[in-house]
């Protein structure tokens, strides 16, 4: 018995090692995911470090000197970059805007006017008008990325806050301890000294006190964001394209299977052009995968209550431009495998290592500059920053005419390299 068993593992390992393509793809998949992954995700622990600081956006409009000592403050905080000139001009709030629109950076925070005299005023008025500072972040931003630079910020301002109030509210105090003691002087000390160790020992001081500053984060002005987006929003239109390029693998096997069984050879019979031939191959895939993204949008509506956007038919152009690309990425996968296994292994490889490079796994911003650039050459990369711009920023047709024109061109040069390489039969 186990030399039977032997024999078969045997064979086995020969009809493997001569499906020379489907060991390549066998070895090579992995290999491409960790080269990627691992380069894509290189500098994403390390941002925030001195070596990669977190480029923060300042901009200071305030007339006191409270805005600027913060500021300086911020400056020297190791891993972060306080950046209030761009090409040598001064930083004011429409830059800054712009500058986040255009995805150049993606914070900025704006200190008001009035931001010292706010403050100041809620020392001794805590019913007083709060300053109002500003985080402009793209919305597409995730909240892994932005929360801890928030958190740091508005942290860091309201311990500046506090500490600038405290010797004005130290003599409120006592002003207060004063008006409220015996009138007997060893009373009187001995209720001041009381009343102060205790609100020192406790915090009463600024506990419940208004520190005159609230925050808010807003999207740059030209986005028509209704309500800033949830982690359904940012997250569904990268699993949507995910989920569409795997019509790849479906779609090359079956035309492989075809030409093994002999059928594109009897379709050459045909009064039909080979073009309208691989078209009409081409065409209930194409189908197929815009039923997968309008129902993967659906449930995301019906489930999560998925804000869809404001353009209805930058959806739709976004929709038919990707699934043109996929389906033509599919047929050209179809010209490169002689085997089930080769077109499983290629199509698999595909599409890791374009959904990695595209920016679905790892988020663009979060790469290396060298990846972001490298990241264009994907599909996923124009898919989904088009999706993102209707959907999380809530822009128009316009806006994403760059995107479609450029999936549309994927879909194109895929189809014809396939229609180059493609037999009819082997």
């Amino acid at each position: 018995m186990l030399n039977q068993i032997l024999a078969i593992t045997i064979k086995d390992l020969k009809v493997l090692v001569r499906d020379r393509g489907g060991m390549i793809s066998l070895f090579l998949m992995p290999v491409m995911f960790i080269l990627v992954m691992s380069f894509a995700q290189r500098d994403m622990y390390s941002v925030g470090t001195t070596d990669k600081p977190v480029e923060l956006l300042v901009v200071n409009l305030d007339e006191g000197d409270l805005a600027e000592e913060v500021i300086t403050n911020l400056a020297a905080i190791d891993g972060m970059d306080a950046v209030q000139e761009f090409e040598g001009k001064t930083l004011n709030y429409t830059l800054a805007d712009k500058l986040i629109e255009d995805r150049e950076y993606n914070v900025a925070i704006i200190f008001p006017e009035n931001f010292s005299d706010q403050i100041l005023a809620a020392t001794s008025d805590p019913n007083s008008m709060e300053a109002v500072v500003k985080f402009i972040a793209d919305p597409s931003t995730s909240t892994q990325f932005l929360a801890p630079i928030r958190g740091s910020v508005e942290g860091f301002i309201q311990s500046m806050i506090s500490f600038a109030q405290l010797p004005d509210r130290l003599l409120n105090g006592f002003d207060q301890m004063a008006a409220e003691s015996p009138a007997e002087q060893a009373g009187f000390i001995t209720s001041v000294g009381n009343t102060f160790v205790e609100n020192m020992a406790t915090g009463d001081f600024v506990s419940d006190a208004n520190l005159g500053v609230r925050f808010e984060q807003v999207a740059p002005s030209s986005y028509r964001v209704p309500q800033y987006p949830t982690s359904i929003e940012q997250n569904v239109p990268g699993y949507t394209i995910f989920g569409v390029f795997f019509i790849v693998q479906v779609l090359a096997t079956s035309i492989l299977s075809e030409k093994q069984d002999g059928t594109f050879r009897r379709l050459l019979v045909a009064p039909l052009a080979r073009q309208a031939l691989l078209l009409g191959k081409l065409v209930p895939y194409y189908i197929v995968n815009l039923i997968q993204v309008a129902s993967m949008f659906t449930v995301g509506k019906l489930v999560f209550d998925m804000n869809l956007g404001q353009d209805p038919l930058a959806l739709i152009l976004l929709t038919i431009s990707t699934a043109a690309a996929a389906t033509g990425l599919g047929l050209l996968v179809a010209t490169m495998g002689k085997t089930p296994e080769q077109i499983g292994g290629l199509s698999t490889m595909l599409a890791l290592t374009l959904a990695a490079l595209g920016g679905v796994m790892v988020p663009s911003f979060a790469m290396p500059e060298a990846m972001q650039n490298i990241a264009k050459v994907s599909p996923h990369y124009w898919a989904l920053s088009g999706f993102q711009d209707v959907i999380v920023r809530g822009l128009s047709v316009q806006s994403i005419l760059n995107e479609t024109g450029i999936l549309f061109a994927f879909g194109l040069i895929f189809f014809a390299f396939a229609l180059w390489r493609f037999r009819f039969q082997d």
